[in-house]
């Protein structure tokens, strides 16, 4: 039996969605394993790390956006020769006590990490202890964040593709690490559901063109703003649309959108939470939202073109360059120019099909390949001698010694 250890980060929901991904993955396979998974701030460090990571980083990108791209690019031009002495440092040396003798307890094959802190505690605790398992990380965005150079340490990260090999390299990252199988998101939405099948499951109108509109949640309510853009791109009666609007666990505006009526020619389908935004993508032409890593790659998977808000920062940002670049997503500057575009996506097939094509270069299957790189590291050996002397008392401080130790080595070279 292989055992497994997923470490994630509740920083919004994308984290743990591809954890509980892996997991499914990992035990729907042909493979016996236990699969574990740790949100190793809830689990390890203290409750104003929680709410720094999760809530405050809603309230910062949804209230103080420019105040948080600010920092962010800030942080991510730093020289990855610093990397121990990093600001993403600060957090995961309040988990390393926990973590390592979590992993000594239960033992695990494999760590997979979905987010850096995890690595960054990992790439610290290998400067002085043995972790006999192999270690896998994942970036879940089309660019690289800062503080990935502090994760050196790993066996393996997982990049988007190909295009991130030598920002990678630039980071310390050697090439045998790098693996390009791309963003893993549930396999559910790489499979492929007939659209006008789709339409019928959930029982939405089969012949209209259908824009499904969904934002993250969080302290960022734009959602329903571009409701009320798409609604007034609709309202000279000249052109029939469905508009799937998925408010999430967001009931103020899921109300607000019942008590609306609509002209004729607009039929709203009004969707509070649901675990069907899979099938919902599949029945829809078109999409409006956000640009996270792992609901770009969703809608990438889906062949579902996508058409940004241009109020996207830092990583989002990034993705919006890198995507539109490669012609799998649009951006918008105003309600007129949002209206010209779905027009054009309506009335111009070749338009269409060009964002189709942008689409299918960047579609990958990560989730399957990840699994199998997972599934095919050696079983582990753990010493129980070398562990039963571990003062755990004195693990940070042996950790932050050798740190210390290998910043300055770090800064003498060339």
């Amino acid at each position: 039996m292989k055992k497994i250890l997923i470490l994630t980060v509740t920083a919004g929901n994308g984290h743990n969605a591809c954890a509980k991904a892996m997991k499914e993955k990992l035990e729907n396979s042909n493979e016996i394993v236990e699969v574990k998974i740790v949100d190793v701030l809830k689990t390890y460090s203290t409750p104003f790390n929680v709410w720094l990571v999760d809530k405050g980083y809603s309230i910062a990108i949804g209230k103080l956006p420019h105040l948080y791209e600010f920092f962010y690019e800030h942080y991510r031009k730093k020289n990855p020769k610093y990397r121990f002495k990093c600001a993403g440092q600060n957090v995961a040396m309040e988990i390393v006590t926990g973590l390592y003798k979590e992993i000594n307890e239960f033992k695990p094959d494999v760590i997979y990490c979905t987010h850096f802190y995890c690595g960054i505690a990992i790439t610290d605790l290998r400067l002085v202890y043995d972790i006999p398992c192999k270690v896998i990380i994942t970036s879940l965005d089309y660019v690289h964040s800062p503080f990935w150079e502090a994760c050196i340490n790993v066996d393996y990260f997982v990049v988007p593709n190909e295009d991130f090999i030598l920002p990678s390299l630039k980071l310390g990252f050697k090439r045998e690490q790098i693996k390009p199988f791309g963003i893993p998101v549930n396999e559910k939405f790489y499979g492929e559901i007939d659209k006008k099948f789709a339409r019928e499951k959930l029982n939405i109108d089969s012949n209209l063109f259908t824009i499904m509109i969904m934002y993250g949640g969080g302290q960022w309510g734009g959602g329903f703003k571009i409701f009320k853009k798409v609604l007034w791109c609709f309202k000279n009666k000249d052109k029939k649309v469905q508009i799937v609007m998925i408010n999430g666990r967001n009931e103020k505006d899921y109300k607000k959108i019942n008590k609306m009526k609509f002209p004729k020619n607009i039929k709203v389908v009004n969707v509070g939470f649901t675990n069907q935004v899979d099938l919902y993508m599949s029945a829809s032409d078109l999409i409006i939202s956000k640009l996270g890593g792992l609901s770009a790659t969703e809608s990438i998977n889906k062949k579902l073109p996508a058409l940004i808000t241009p109020k996207v920062y830092a990583q989002e940002k990034h993705n919006l360059i890198y995507l539109s670049q490669k012609g799998a997503v649009k951006s918008y500057k105003n309600k007129h120019n949002l209206k010209e575009i779905i027009y054009k996506m309506m009335n111009d097939n070749n338009e269409y099909t060009q964002t189709i094509k942008g689409i299918l270069k960047l579609r990958k299957n990560a989730i399957e390949d990840l699994s199998k790189l997972i599934l095919e590291q050696p079983n582990a050996i753990y010493d129980d001698s070398y562990i039963n002397k571990i003062d755990y008392s004195n693990v940070k401080k042996n950790v932050i010694i050798a740190r210390n130790k290998q910043y300055k080595l770090d800064c003498m070279k060339k």
